[in-house]
């Protein structure tokens, strides 16, 4: 009994923390306790009042006293942090010929369907297409994660401070009241509810907040499924980007260029990404100063498919040397999406590959440009024919492919890496 008592006592404590916003700096080296966990919760319930939504915390303490914490989520947020990738391996992989050819594939079997939705909302069908083969690889890739474990264990493991008190103010809090509300309200079907680590769910990835403000019935069955049916994913895509940033269907998300010698100078990034979305002015008024289309010759007339003159801002995704482009507020649209510029160009490239555009035409500053999927798959059957038994042959550079990387460098007598090109790929492999 006193056992029992000091475990509800620690327990008590670590709620009443978690109310305060007092463990807003859990560390991502362990695991949460169950204490931990059971703790966070309830003090999730402490600030229902505060839910972008009307949420009880009588129903919130029903429904979420069935979910449980999955470390798998703490996993995934140390290797989102720790693994630092190239954005030339990461268009390789996402961009390349088989995806390019799975797109093209879906545009030509449902034509007439995303015909309609890119006339209701405004969007490209090829952008919406191009976000389902990044998300989930047209589908099958949705995520193995109870969505509300993930919204859970995500909410526990990023608590936000104190002052983000307001309706709707804490992301991660939301996140899960988010998840909570949409299981009360059964607009999902529970027993299938899967995701990913960050709680997005679907066919195109939503997560719970999202899903519930711009979800989308478009086949008219009465039930907005994003998980079974590719029409309601695809109109609740195009209907987020029309509604959270909206979409201008006369200008494209990029224009590669070439930017004048006596500006380059201030582009120089030395890898970093340059973004300039305060600078937004008509393209006409760049042709004026000098910038011009990649292959444009000087004194030869600048010819330009962009109908009307929209505005456009610079965008260097690592500055000089390497592309260089003018971009719309369509970038900015997608970026709210996913807040990542390289997402952005992932999405924008493969739609343009999907529509029959070719890939950037000024080279990555680098002798050794990424891998795509098949070329990873050979990579990584070769690892396993030399006993790394922990790679699996799926084309994607996880955590074990990159360990098993490191090692055969080390064995060879070569400096460690955890990444390979084309050029290290072949020295690797030949050694």
């Amino acid at each position: 009994m006193a056992t029992r008592f000091l475990s509800c006592l620690a327990a008590a404590v670590l709620a009443a923390s978690f109310a305060q916003g007092g463990l807003a700096q859990v560390s991502l080296e362990q695991p949460l306790t169950p204490e931990q966990f059971s703790a966070c919760v309830q003090g999730l319930a402490a600030k229902t009042s505060s839910a972008g939504r009307p949420l009880s915390q009588a129903d919130f303490l029903r429904i979420a006293s069935t979910g449980r914490y999955d470390d798998r989520v703490r996993q995934s947020m140390q290797v989102a942090a720790g693994e630092p990738t190239l954005l030339w391996d990461e268009l390789a992989a996402t961009t390349d010929e088989d995806r390019v050819r799975e797109g093209r594939a879906i545009l030509a079997r449902e034509a007439q369907t995303l015909q309609r939705i890119e006339s209701q909302f405004g969007v490209p069908k090829e952008i919406v297409v191009a976000i389902y083969g990044i998300e989930t690889n047209f589908g099958p890739a949705q995520g193995k994660i109870p969505v509300l474990d993930a919204a859970l264990s995500y909410a526990c493991l990023r608590p936000c401070p104190e002052s983000a008190s307001g309706a709707g103010a804490c992301v991660s809090r939301e996140r899960a009241y988010a998840a909570v509300r949409v299981l009360r309200d059964r607009r999902v079907r529970a027993e299938n509810w899967q995701g990913s680590w960050a709680a997005a769910f679907g066919r195109t990835q939503f997560v719970p907040d999202s899903f519930e403000q711009l979800a989308v019935d478009f086949d008219g069955d009465g039930f907005a499924d994003i998980i079974n049916s590719e029409a309601d994913a695809w109109a609740t895509t195009a209907n987020h980007l029309k509604q959270r940033g909206g979409w201008n269907l006369n200008a494209p998300v990029y224009i590669e260029v070439d930017v004048p010698a006596g500006q380059q100078a201030e582009f120089a990034g030395a890898g970093k990404a340059i973004r300039l979305p305060d600078r937004a002015r008509p393209v006409s008024q760049w042709i004026a100063q000098g910038w011009r289309p990649v292959g444009a010759a000087p004194g030869q007339p600048v010819v330009l498919k962009v109908n009307g003159d929209p505005e456009m801002y610079p965008y260097l995704p690592v500055g000089l040397p390497g592309p260089a482009f003018l971009v719309s507020r369509n970038f900015d649209t997608i970026m709210r999406y996913n807040r990542s510029d390289r997402y952005v160009m992932e999405v924008s490239l493969l739609a343009h590959k999907i529509a029959g555009g070719t890939d950037f035409v000024t080279p990555w500053p680098t002798d050794d440009p990424g891998l795509t999927r098949a070329q990873v798959r050979q990579l990584q059957a070769w690892l396993l024919q030399r006993g790394h038994a922990q790679v699996t042959a799926d084309g994607v550079m996880g955590r074990n492919t990159r360990d098993a990387i490191e090692k055969e460098f080390v064995a060879k007598g070569l400096p460690p890496a955890r990444r390979v090109g084309q050029r290290t790929m072949q020295q690797l492999m030949q050694q």
